[in-house]
């Protein structure tokens, strides 16, 4: 598959994040420490209200378990991974690119992260994001983030586990052909590459978003129970000691699945949701191997 736009380094989209919905924060928190995770506990702000959030940093990317603090407002009725974000260092350059191919951009908005960096020190940090409409990305939540301020860090990981960076995000779907062009339109990328028999992966950069087909699912998150279509079905992160992680995700009692190019399968628990796999580079990735 090769699709005809021409990507330009003025609209560079990256993989960012993802996103937990939880319902019970204080057991959430709980076994990220447990697991060797150093979180960080921040508020965001929006016109749509405040959500109480934990965040896990990893090097320029990072994973994000939001609560919202208005109970009145039901969003979801079980913990689930139910979205990413994707970053952008021109914003309104973005938005205008998918509403010329034909998406359905949401307005930018404004937001604002309130935490607290020692006793005495309270943090803020402003940002610019839009989502896109349901209609446009059925397997979750999508938001286009402002990373024009940030910087990388090039610094060790600071988890006891070892964790370092936030590598790939795993789609599941009944229709990989079609979710694959959809996502080169919206990374602004021209050429994926088949894996396995119908499954499809785009690379941006350090990171990679993976398509998976029904067909395929069993190669590449092995023994997952599928509830759903399309969806989110997990994401991977890359680790510096791979020793180390098994050892603080052991500790937890995770049960962990040994994949065959080197990396390891969890499986998060309900109150968290979703599939993570782990590995030391990203050649160890089961993605990387059945290539057509």
């Amino acid at each position: 598959m090769n699709l005809s736009f021409n990507p330009t380094a003025q609209d560079d989209v990256n993989l960012l994040h993802a996103t937990h919905l939880i319902q019970d924060s204080t057991e959430v928190a709980s076994f990220l420490k447990n697991s060797g995770f150093e979180i960080l506990e921040l508020a965001e702000v929006s016109d749509a209200g405040n959500t109480h959030c934990y965040r896990i940093s990893l090097n320029g990317g990072y994973i994000s378990f939001k609560k919202r603090n208005n109970s009145k407002i039901l969003e979801f009725v079980d913990s689930a991974l139910t979205g990413f974000g994707l970053g952008t260092k021109d914003i309104e350059s973005t938005q205008g690119r998918l509403t010329l191919h034909g998406f359905h951009p949401l307005s930018i908005e404004e937001r604002k992260l309130l935490f607290q960096v020692a006793k005495e020190e309270r943090r803020e940090i402003a940002y610019k994001v839009f989502k896109l409409k349901k209609s446009d990305v059925l397997e979750g939540d999508v938001e286009f983030i402002d990373v024009s301020n940030s910087t990388k860090s090039s610094a060790l990981s600071v988890h006891k586990n070892a964790l370092s960076h936030f590598h790939a995000i795993i789609l599941h779907t009944n229709k990989p052909e079609e979710t694959i062009a959809r996502y080169c339109w919206l990374t602004n990328q021209s050429s994926p590459r088949r894996i396995f028999g119908s499954s499809w992966k785009v690379e941006l950069d350090q990171q990679t978003i993976i398509v998976c087909s029904e067909e395929d699912v069993e190669r590449i998150v092995p023994s997952v129970n599928v509830s759903n279509l399309p969806s989110i079905l997990g994401y991977a992160l890359l680790t510096e000691s791979l020793s180390k992680t098994k050892d603080c995700f052991s500790h937890n009692e995770l049960a962990l699945q040994s994949l065959n190019r080197g990396s390891f399968l969890v499986k998060l628990p309900e109150f968290i949701s979703g599939n993570l796999i782990i590995g030391t580079s990203a050649a160890d990735f089961p993605w990387n191997g059945g290539f057509n």
